[in-house]
């Protein structure tokens, strides 16, 4: 079975999980304990820097093709929201030498970050990828959402100080430690 009817499987017999109030929602965000993969982008690595505004941290990972397809989406809505209080942070587990030839082929528009050994991986729970959690200008967690759910209005909401009222991914959709073990293993392969 590939890894993609799996996830949709998952996801179907997760169903009553899927529409439940995301439990982080209100909460201070974890520490990031990431590398950003341009210097440049050093100072959106403290998430209190950067209070008044609101904060896409996006989790992917180069094997995911939901992942990369939402590429495209997330650079059109970092264009539009240019001149807005929004930074999109999009985190991977990866090294520069699985992202960098991805990269290459697939643009990405946002801040590109590493967290080579998982922390901000497990302190977010994020191993349903793709997965965003929105940060309010509150500097408050306002949920957990698969970036088709991310739209104009969600952004707005977040923008104008309120929680968007959207489908939440389930926090509890993979054993953390058998998650781990997975993406562990995605990092042997093709060396």
């Amino acid at each position: 079975m590939n890894k993609r009817l799996f996830l949709i499987i998952i996801l179907f017999f997760s169903g009553l999980i899927y529409g439940q109030k995301s439990e982080i929602i209100g909460s201070a965000p974890s520490k990031l304990e990431i590398a950003p993969l341009d210097e440049k982008d050093s100072a959106y690595m403290d998430l209190l820097n950067m209070k008044d505004e609101v904060v896409l941290l996006d989790f992917w990972a180069t094997w995911c093709s939901p992942c990369i397809q939402a590429f495209p989406h997330m650079n059109d809505l970092v264009e539009k929201y240019k001149d807005k209080k929004l930074k999109v942070i999009s985190i991977t587990y990866e090294p520069e030498s699985k992202i960098i030839p991805l990269l290459k082929k697939n643009r990405l528009n946002t801040i590109i970050a590493m967290d080579n050994d998982f922390r901000t991986f497990r302190k977010y729970n994020a191993w349903a990828i793709p997965n965003i959690i929105l940060i309010g200008r509150d500097g408050k967690i306002s949920g957990r959402i698969h970036p088709n759910q991310l739209n104009e209005k969600v952004i707005d909401d977040l923008l104008n100080g309120r929680i968007p009222d959207v489908e939440q991914t389930p926090e509890n959709l993979f054993k953390p430690d058998e998650a781990e073990k997975y993406f562990r293993s995605t990092l042997e392969e093709k060396k």
